[in-house]
C-alpha cells in the first residue's frame, strides 16, 4: 500500500492542516461527519460521473434528504470521484468539457477518492486540497472536517501509514488511481497488487 505524503499548510492562527488526508471508514458515516461542516462553511458536495467512454462527466450533488442515493454512487461502476467545493457550479458546459478541476474551481474545492466498500474490503477515503493558494472559506472547511473526524470516538491512527481507520475486519485497500480504469472488478484489481 502506497503511503501518502503528509504536507502541512499554515493558516494565519498557525494551524496546521494536511493537504492529503486519508481515512477509512464506511461512507455513510464519512458523509454524516461532513453535513455539519458544510453547512457551517457553506460548502456543498459533488459526485463525478463519468457517463461514457469518451470522459464526458455528471455532477451530482449531496442533498442531505438523499444520503442514501448519494453513497449509491459508490457502487456505481462508473463513479470516479467527489469533491467539496465552495464554488458555485454555474457553467457546467466548461466543466463537463475540461473537468471540474480547470483553473479557478481548483482553489474552491477539496478532491475526494475512494470510498468504495464490499464485504471483503474497504477502500481509503483520500482527500486533497488541490490549489496551492486555497480560498480561505474551503481551507476553513478543510481544516473544521478533519477536526471532527478526529474527533469520532474509536478511530485510530496506523503506526506506520499515513492514515485514520476505524477498526474492521476488512481488508483496508488504497485509493488507487488505477482502479478507476477497472469498472467491474475494482476490489479485485486492488486486492491482486498486494
Amino acid at each position: 500500500m502506497n503511503n501518502a505524503l503528509l504536507i502541512y499548510i499554515l493558516d494565519e492562527g498557525e494551524t496546521c492542516i494536511a493537504i492529503y488526508f486519508n481515512i477509512s471508514m464506511p461512507v455513510m458515516d464519512f458523509l454524516t461527519e461532513s453535513h455539519n461542516a458544510m453547512l457551517s462553511h457553506g460548502v456543498k458536495l459533488y459526485a463525478e460521473i463519468f457517463v461514457n467512454a469518451q470522459g464526458e462527466r455528471q455532477y451530482s450533488s449531496f442533498e442531505s434528504k438523499e444520503i442514501d442515493l448519494f453513497a449509491s454512487y459508490f457502487n456505481d461502476t462508473a463513479y470516479n470521484s467527489f469533491f467539496f467545493s465552495c464554488y458555485s457550479v454555474q457553467d457546467i458546459t466548461q466543466i463537463k468539457q475540461f473537468g471540474y478541476f480547470y483553473d479557478t474551481p481548483s482553489s474552491y474545492s477539496i478532491e475526494v477518492k475512494g470510498g468504495r466498500e464490499t464485504d471483503k474490503s474497504r477502500e481509503l477515503i483520500q482527500m486533497r486540497m488541490i490549489s496551492k493558494n486555497p480560498n480561505k472559506q474551503i481551507q476553513s472547511f478543510y481544516r473544521t472536517f478533519q477536526k471532527n473526524l478526529k474527533k469520532i470516538s474509536g478511530l485510530q491512527k496506523h503506526t506506520q501509514k499515513n492514515y485514520f481507520y476505524l477498526p474492521t475486519e476488512k481488508i483496508i485497500i488504497p485509493a488507487n488511481p488505477h482502479s478507476q480504469n477497472t469498472r467491474d472488478n475494482w476490489e479485485d484489481f486492488n486486492l491482486s497488487i498486494k
